[in-house]
C-alpha cells in the first residue's frame, strides 16, 4: 500500500478494486454487475476506464476478494516485498506492460512505475543476480492472455541469453 518508492496501489487500480469488491462481493457473493456499471462514473477516478456492456470472461474468472487484499494491505502483510527482493536468489525478467502517469495528479495507471522498477532492478542486483527489463508500454497487465506468442518468444529468448 505505501511502497519505498512510487505511488501506491490506491493511485493505480486500487479504486477499480474496491469497485468489484464493493458490487461483486467477495468470491461474486453479491455479483451486481448492472449496479457496478451504474455506479462507476460516480465511484471511479476519471483516469479509470469503466467497463464494457459485457461481462467478460477474464472478470467472470476474477476473484474481487484479491483485488481488495491489495487496497487493504493484507496481501503483503506478512511479506515485506522490499525484503522479499532483497533476498532474490535467482536471475529475474521484468515485463512491463502498459503505465501512464495523470499529468494532472501524477497518479499511475498501470501495475508499477519506472521508478519503482529502477528500485526492484537495484533490490535484484544487490543480491547478487542478474535483472533483465524489456519494456512493452502498449502491452495489456495479461500478456499471456492478449499476445501468448509475445509473451512465448519473450521468456524463451531469456531463458536462452541465460548462462549455462
Amino acid at each position: 500500500m505505501n511502497p519505498a518508492v512510487g505511488q501506491s496501489i490506491r493511485q493505480a487500480a486500487g479504486p477499480l478494486f474496491e469497485l468489484f469488491y464493493k458490487w461483486l462481493g467477495a468470491q461474486w457473493s453479491i455479483a451486481d454487475v448492472d449496479g457496478m456499471r451504474r455506479a462507476q462514473e460516480a465511484e471511479l477516478p476519471a483516469r479509470l476506464p469503466g467497463g464494457s456492456d459485457g461481462v467478460p470472461q477474464n472478470l467472470r474468472e476474477y476473484d474481487p476478494e484479491w483485488g481488495h487484499a491489495f487496497t487493504t494491505g493484507t496481501v503483503g502483510q506478512n511479506c515485506d516485498h522490499e525484503t522479499m527482493l532483497a533476498h532474490v536468489k535467482v536471475p529475474v525478467l521484468f515485463t512491463h506492460h502498459f503505465r501512464m502517469h495523470d499529468p494532472a495528479t501524477g497518479n499511475l495507471l498501470g501495475a508499477i512505475s519506472e521508478q519503482q522498477v529502477r528500485h526492484v532492478q537495484r533490490l535484484v542486483e544487490q543480491a547478487g543476480n542478474s535483472f533483465s527489463y524489456r519494456s512493452f508500454p502498449d502491452m495489456p497487465h495479461s500478456m499471456h492472455g492478449h499476445q501468448p506468442q509475445t509473451y512465448v518468444d519473450t521468456v524463451t529468448a531469456w531463458l536462452d541469453a541465460l548462462p549455462s
